[in-house]
């Protein structure tokens, strides 16, 4: 799907990650701490299948998606607050996927500028961040709390060009949700599906991503050939339009 780069089209000047699923094997560790919340706050047991459809979205929305299942206005923020909790307690099942991280660092490194746009929220990011280790490595984050309208509007990706003062042509977006690829498309950016995280590959190829990958090292092979791409279009030259 999609092809690095053109002579048509300028080089890419950002590259913004999602973080669940894409750059962190989190999608175990956030299916049991739905689960748990979900059985504790609603007494009801949702599949395992629903709860990984969930992910990519803030949790804010995920605690309120089965309301219709019970007679009752369940406690959103005491289900919120349980929901970290668990996840908190059960840390040590987060598995940073190193190919991935690097891919970032080699964007980084090609002088790009980087962005984590995710669906955490603020107080999700200040425990997490900590652990994921890229501090230097990144411009901007955009969290959940950060916008009105999180994923999968096109808002959290709005603010992270703002912020990396950039437009949506010199971009590219990576995410292992629809939700992602949702919300790079609707900012008009390009978007890199990857198939290691929480929706299923056959759910991403369906909403037509311009690349999808299904192994880290792809994806840090292809961040790589951007940078060999851009130094080869720098020293033949772009075409002007009268060429």
């Amino acid at each position: 799907m999609g092809s690095a780069l053109t002579a048509t089209q300028p080089p890419y000047r950002c590259a913004l990650f999602d973080i669940d699923g894409t750059l962190v094997d989190t999608v175990e560790l956030i299916v049991r701490a739905l689960d748990h919340t979900f059985r504790k706050h609603l007494g009801v047991q949702i599949s395992r299948d629903e709860l990984r459809r969930t992910i990519g979205l803030p949790l804010h929305r995920q605690v309120r998606l089965f309301d219709h299942l019970v007679d009752f206005v369940p406690d959103h923020r005491a289900m919120e607050a349980d929901e970290i909790a668990y996840y908190e307690s059960h840390k040590h099942l987060e598995q940073v996927i190193p190919e991935a991280v690097e891919a970032l660092k080699e964007a980084k490194r090609a002088g790009m500028r980087v962005a984590l746009v995710t669906s955490k929220n603020r107080l999700e990011l200040e425990t997490f961040l900590p652990r994921l280790n890229v501090n230097g490595w990144v411009d901007a984050v955009v969290s959940s709390s950060d916008v009105a309208r999180p994923k999968p509007a096109p808002d959290s990706v709005l603010v992270a060009l703002e912020r990396l003062q950039a437009s949506p042509s010199e971009a590219i977006f990576v995410g292992d949700t629809v939700y992602d690829i949702q919300c790079a498309r609707g900012a008009g950016v390009r978007v890199i599906a990857v198939g290691w995280g929480a929706h299923p590959v056959e759910m991403l190829r369906a909403e037509r991503p311009d690349w999808l990958f299904e192994e880290p090292a792809q994806l840090r092979e292809f961040i790589g050939s951007l940078r060999r791409a851009e130094q080869e279009v720098a020293c033949v030259g772009i075409p002007t339009a009268g060429e």
